[in-house]
């Protein structure tokens, strides 16, 4: 699979629920320019990091990383009974009026929404605090990039909860990529910085980190995850 143009439309997924999600909230909520286009090299596949921002990060990245992709997404928000759960945990203690059967009906309503729409992305499923099940989201990445597809990574560390105007600190991870996908290919892989920005309608692409096979692997990891970071504040700030 050869990498998109940054004008493709052939980029989004087949779903026409989704194309129409992605429409809707392009015209509607998260309008961005976008900036940095040129620093995408097209000839090959790689990893896009963005921070989170709540739901803004991922949902501006979706509308408007210029490239295809598949995402990183927790697995529990992948299947409809685990997201009907999970969903339940977050609005605990709120809406405590509406009582937790009903609560759970509108929420098992809205999670099937959410599930089609994630999975008409074909995600990566990410499970937190599994070390088998780490390899094996780090296998089927390795597995999409050779095909030709980018990955869309979220590396903040959640905490207590995302901040829309700052950051956090970095997962590294997800930088474990830079080994696996060199010795599968051979090839180094780029990792590039974004910053999705409400206040300035701006969705800034940087230029990449490439993995070096020369370091130490966990020295290595720790030095992608932090010159994403910088690099990722950098745009905050320009």
């Amino acid at each position: 699979m050869s990498n998109d143009s940054p004008d493709s439309l052939h980029r989004l997924p087949n779903s026409r629920f989704t194309r129409l999600a992605i429409s809707l909230g392009r015209l509607l909520f998260w309008r961005r320019k976008v900036y940095g286009k040129e620093n995408i090299d097209l000839s090959k596949p790689s990893v896009f990091t963005c921070n989170h921002g709540r739901t803004s990060g991922p949902a501006s990245a979706v509308i408007h990383l210029p490239v295809r992709f598949k995402p990183w997404i927790n697995a529990c928000m992948l299947n409809r009974e685990e997201a009907t759960a999970t969903m339940m945990r977050t609005f605990r203690d709120k809406f405590t009026f509406l009582g937790n059967g009903i609560k759970r009906r509108l929420l098992y309503a809205a999670s099937g929404v959410i599930c089609h729409f994630l999975n008409s992305f074909e995600p990566i499923p990410v499970f937190k605090g599994k070390s088998k099940e780490s390899l094996e989201t780090i296998h089927q990445s390795v597995d999409a990039l050779a095909q030709g597809y980018n990955l869309l990574i979220f590396p903040e560390k959640p905490g207590d909860r995302y901040d829309e105007h700052s950051y956090k600190e970095f997962n590294t991870g997800f930088a474990a990529l830079g080994k696996a996908y060199f010795e599968r290919t051979g090839e180094r892989l780029d990792f590039y910085p974004i910053w999705s920005d409400g206040k300035s309608h701006s969705f800034r692409i940087g230029k990449p980190v490439s993995f070096d096979p020369a370091n130490e692997d966990r020295a290595e990891k720790v030095r992608i995850s932090s010159e994403l970071k910088e690099r990722m504040i950098a745009l905050k700030d320009s």
